[in-house]
């Protein structure tokens, strides 16, 4: 099993010219969840923002986009059933060996970002159509597997992961902790120095991990 991540900037979807006609009508489009899936195409619960100017109704205007219903109106936004018919989107969802994770969609500023997980070679074969017809800007692939159980641990030592697990296990990291690094350095027979070394660069390497699932 596999969990991927798709990204697109902004530029990369210019050159797209069905993307650009969204991105023309609206500052963002976000997919919050899929409602249904219908021989037409992906019945979408969409919130919507437009662009000073346009109008709603300008999103039907593109071949493959129907706005079916307004749910919620805001000053900004607008909360929308909307029906999708792009064979992409459509076979996207279809795939029985694929799942496309909402909320995902389309920002006029940070591009488009899509998760999906599935069977490897399913996985596989998609990207590869992808590559051809919207080529990502970037590509994240992790195991399943591998990153419920010690994603986080990739870029330690056996050493690093010694002294996190035992000052996780000491209560070190709890709000209210009284214990210190001696402390730590005490129980595992170690110099403060070389603990506090060893604890730098663990902390170091975890927030990197952190980092790209904040990215």
């Amino acid at each position: 099993m596999r969990r991927v991540t798709l990204r697109w900037n902004l530029s990369s979807l210019r050159g797209s010219k069905e993307i650009s006609k969204i991105l023309n009508i609206v500052e963002s489009i976000e997919v919050l969840s899929h409602l249904s899936v219908i021989k037409e195409g992906v019945v979408q619960l969409a919130e919507i923002r437009l662009k000073e100017g346009k109008k709603l109704q300008d999103i039907s205007e593109i071949d493959w986009l129907e706005v079916i219903e307004i749910l919620e109106e805001e000053e900004d936004s607008l909360v929308v059933s909307l029906l999708c018919t792009h064979s992409f989107a459509k076979s996207a969802i279809e795939l029985s060996n694929i799942q496309v994770y909402p909320p995902y969609g389309i920002d006029s500023v940070r591009g488009m970002e899509i998760r999906m997980s599935g069977l490897s070679d399913s996985v596989r074969r998609f990207v590869s159509i992808l590559r051809v017809v919207l080529p990502p800007d970037k590509i994240s692939v992790n195991s399943i597997r591998d990153a419920e159980r010690n994603g986080w641990t990739d870029g330690l030592t056996d050493k690093q992961k010694e002294v996190i697990s035992y000052a996780i296990r000491s209560g070190y990291f709890e709000p209210d902790s009284k214990i210190k690094l001696k402390d730590i350095a005490e129980g595992l027979g170690m110099a403060r120095s070389t603990l506090g070394e060893h604890m730098k660069r663990a902390e170091y390497e975890i927030m990197k991990k952190v980092a790209e699932d904040l990215d």
